[in-house]
């Protein structure tokens, strides 16, 4: 597993981004009645979709640790209704902010160590930012966006762990949808919180799952967040630093 963590780290769920090629809801994906059901409990665990859709303001910290060391560190300002992203992070010894509006990732501007930069390396630094974009808001807000465009939502039923947890497992699969339509998702949803508490994650059909637990789930703002995401043997962890969820925007949040 560990040999799959670099391109999990940056690329694992890239096939979330909202999908613009087609106008097919997933709610109509919606029709087996387990899973409106595990949707519905989990949604209302969370604090509910009218909720999500008034948490406009994201700021966060994606920090990868592996074997108790810190490996990367981003940090992330989003609003969500217009789209404006500020990304701040490490490529080699440079540091690098982008600015950009994800509707239009490739008409944004980027410093390094404080420099404008213009041309191929802007061009190049502005894609590596948007990927970091779908990458790591996913990680965060996953459970939220069973409803996006092209999501293909199949219980699988209720299943029981090595362990001897029950849970409610339901398959994501894609439409051609983002960066990596390839990608599938298994989520565990615990019966007793309603909330996901596990994910496996299969770069494509058939291929062996990266499996992450979701946990220490906390209010911010209007909604529910995990915040910490450990992979089974506690050798690596998705962490999520600086947390703020807001229903307005704060002055000056995109500025450089």
């Amino acid at each position: 597993m560990r040999a799959f963590i670099p391109v999990l780290i940056l690329l694992l769920p890239a096939c979330s981004q909202v999908n613009r090629a087609t106008n097919t809801p997933a709610t109509e994906n919606i029709a087996d009645t387990v899973v409106a059901r595990v949707h519905g409990t989990m949604l209302a665990a969370m604090g509910g979709q009218q909720a999500f859709e008034q948490a406009r303001y994201f700021a966060f910290d994606f920090v990868a640790v592996r074997d108790g060391r810190e490996v990367s560190r981003r940090s992330h300002r989003w609003d969500r209704h217009r789209g404006d992203y500020r990304i701040r992070f490490n490529a080699g010894q440079d540091s690098v902010v982008a600015v950009f509006n994800t509707n239009d990732p490739k008409s944004g501007a980027v410093r390094v160590n404080g420099q404008d930069v213009d041309g191929p390396r802007e061009d190049s630094l502005l894609q590596s930012a948007y990927a970091r974009h779908i990458n790591d808001s996913y990680w965060l807000i996953m459970p939220y966006k069973w409803r996006d465009p092209g999501v293909t939502l199949t219980s699988q039923g209720r299943q029981m762990d090595a362990q001897g947890r029950e849970w409610d497992v339901v398959k994501l699969t894609f439409a051609q949808v983002g960066l990596t339509p390839q990608n599938e998702y298994l989520a565990f949803i615990n019966p007793q919180t309603g909330l996901m508490e596990r994910w496996h994650h299969f770069p494509r059909a058939g291929a062996q799952p990266a499996i992450y637990d979701w946990k220490n789930w906390q209010r911010f703002g209007p909604i529910m967040l995990a915040t910490e995401k450990p992979s089974p043997d506690g050798a690596t962890v998705i962490r999520f630093d600086n947390v703020r969820v807001e229903t307005r925007v704060p002055q000056g949040a995109f500025n450089f």
